[in-house]
């Protein structure tokens, strides 16, 4: 019986109510007063340490708080580390492939490729017809008038009668294919006239007076002439050029240099030679 009669007293001892005063130390006025059990208390505590623990994972886990972490990485360096390792992949499987061409291209170079890779050369591949090397008439043809306008077009150069001095000046700079510089220059001073070496159509005039006009040509026989650094032009684009007709006169040189025109003859997608065409 009283093994029964203590065992529901150590229940009770949680429930028990107490009562919490705050009275006024002057007048034992009482203040506050609340009823607390020590369940109570437990459930209360406990219930706050669960909502805090959970609602701080949660606010680490769902905002960018968790990057502040030590050793965690921030959403842009994980996209960015992804993106470098599928962008290395690929870079080493494409530096793979080259390096296996290479080996191959040299292997061939060294005449040290295997001869069964080679095949045998009586071996002739499935689907290969031999008419299909052979150009068609509509090819011929047309490599025949590519041929009879380029032989054409040569042939009515004559550096003794076709092409006409264009400014009186002596040679100061020289055509130099090696340098890229496809023209010569032509000395002279200011107001002298740039004729045209031969008859032709003019093509284009670009510049401004400050940087001087460049004149394209599209002489007779299929020539295209170019004559730059010009100060003035008195012609337009689709004017029709009589040999010896002036183009434009030479600008005004600067201080401690001479007036120069540059002039350029092109034929056939080539540079010619001025100074030779020019007897100079």
């Amino acid at each position: 019986m009283e093994k029964k009669e203590k065992h529901p007293r150590r229940w009770h001892k949680l429930l028990r109510k107490y009562r919490v005063v705050l009275l006024d130390e002057a007048s034992f006025e009482e203040r506050f007063s609340m009823v607390l059990s020590r369940f109570n208390v437990f459930i209360t505590v406990g219930t706050t340490a669960v909502v805090l623990i959970v609602s701080t994972i949660l606010l680490i886990a769902y905002t960018p708080l968790r990057e502040y972490i030590p050793g965690y990485a921030s959403t842009n360096l994980r996209r960015s580390a992804i993106e470098l390792d599928q962008e290395s992949d690929s870079l080493t499987v494409q530096v793979a492939y080259q390096e296996a061409f290479i080996r191959r291209l040299q292997a061939v170079l060294d005449d040290a490729l295997p001869i069964d890779s080679l095949g045998s050369a009586s071996t002739v591949p499935a689907g290969w017809n031999p008419e299909k090397l052979k150009p068609t008439d509509r090819e011929l043809a047309l490599r025949q008038a590519v041929a009879d306008m380029e032989a054409q077009g040569k042939g009515t150069i004559d550096p003794d009668k076709d092409l006409m001095r264009p400014l009186a000046g002596d040679v100061l700079a020289r055509q130099r294919m090696g340098r890229r510089e496809f023209g010569i220059a032509l000395g002279g001073v200011e107001g002298d006239e740039v004729l045209s070496m031969k008859d032709g159509t003019v093509i284009s005039v670009e510049g401004t007076p400050s940087l001087g006009f460049v004149v394209l040509v599209q002489h007779a026989g299929g020539g295209v002439g170019r004559y730059g650094n010009l100060g003035k032009t008195t012609k337009r684009a689709g004017d029709y050029l009589k040999q010896g007709d002036a183009l434009g006169t030479l600008g005004e040189a600067p201080e401690g240099e001479a007036a120069f025109a540059t002039v350029q003859y092109w034929l056939g997608g080539e540079s010619l030679n001025l100074e030779k065409l020019l007897g100079l």
